[in-house]
């Protein structure tokens, strides 16, 4: 990938550590921009699983289709869920935006263990929840640590505001409206006030919500053909919800777990 992609000044990429909202943040993206370009109603997300509607840079790349990057119109929105210290030059050189979404490590741990079952046909088939956890707590995961995934992204956002926008899973939870603006000012399509009246915001906050997107035909099925990772759509979608982490955590371990990640934290500012 480093060696052959270019980034375009227009290229917007939404990364995230894995499970901590790209299907939801994929699909907010992509009706945002799209809004004036379909009826709601009629929007491709209703035929389409977001993964189908942004494309992954790393499936891409892995699988030899890097051909279908550069056919596509500008603006171009991908994602990755690539460490900031290792995307690629060109997308750290360029003016594109980056749009950043961490999650409570928490609950990515339980959303990737229920994730991953379903792939290898039942959780007890990976290891113990026991084991998976303490694996977790040592800093193994797809792509590295969480807390330093997260924190790549939190220390250059600061330093270079205009290029990341960082946003938390729980707070775009708490207040979708606000944020939904707050996204669709940074990537370049502001909701204008006539739009802002005629509730367009709200028709887009809902037409990505988790429980209207999991219900849909598209996303409610076991077929893996209709999604652009060759996973059933069905897979992406949980419960979609924080603190589901309650269920599954001990109090020990959730202490363990959060002593952990503060530590890693601080002196940054950030907090769970």
């Amino acid at each position: 990938m480093e060696q052959h992609f270019k980034s375009r000044p227009t290229d917007l990429l939404l990364v995230t550590s894995p499970k901590s909202g790209t299907t939801w943040l994929k699909a907010m993206i992509f009706a945002t921009l799209t809004r004036t370009s379909y009826p709601l109603d009629q929007h491709p997300l209703h035929t389409h699983n977001p993964h189908q509607c942004v494309t992954n840079l790393e499936r891409v790349f892995s699988t030899g289709r890097r051909q279908i990057i550069e056919a596509i119109p500008s603006p171009r929105v991908f994602n990755s869920h690539l460490p900031y210290s290792v995307l690629p030059q060109t997308i750290i050189d360029s003016d594109c935006r980056i749009v950043y979404v961490w999650r409570d490590p928490k609950d990515v741990l339980i959303s990737m263990w229920y994730f991953s079952g379903k792939i290898m046909g039942g959780a007890d088939k990976i290891a113990t929840f026991e084991e998976v956890y303490d694996s977790f707590c040592q800093g193994v995961n797809n792509y590295g640590p969480i807390w330093s995934h997260v924190l790549g992204y939190w220390e250059e956002s600061k330093q270079r505001p205009e290029k990341i926008l960082f946003l938390k899973y729980e707070n775009i939870l708490q207040e979708p409206v606000k944020h939904a603006k707050k996204l669709a000012h940074f990537i370049g399509c502001p909701y204008s006030e006539a739009e802002e009246n005629q509730g367009v915001v709200e028709q887009i906050v809902e037409l990505c919500s988790f429980g209207k997107l999991k219900n849909m035909d598209v996303n409610n099925n076991e077929i893996p053909s209709m999604s652009a990772h060759n996973i059933s759509p069905s897979y992406f979608f949980r419960k979609g919800e924080a603190g589901d982490w309650k269920s599954h955590l001990t109090q020990e371990m959730a202490e363990r777990l959060n002593t952990i990640i503060e530590e890693k934290f601080k002196g940054s500012g950030l907090k769970i």
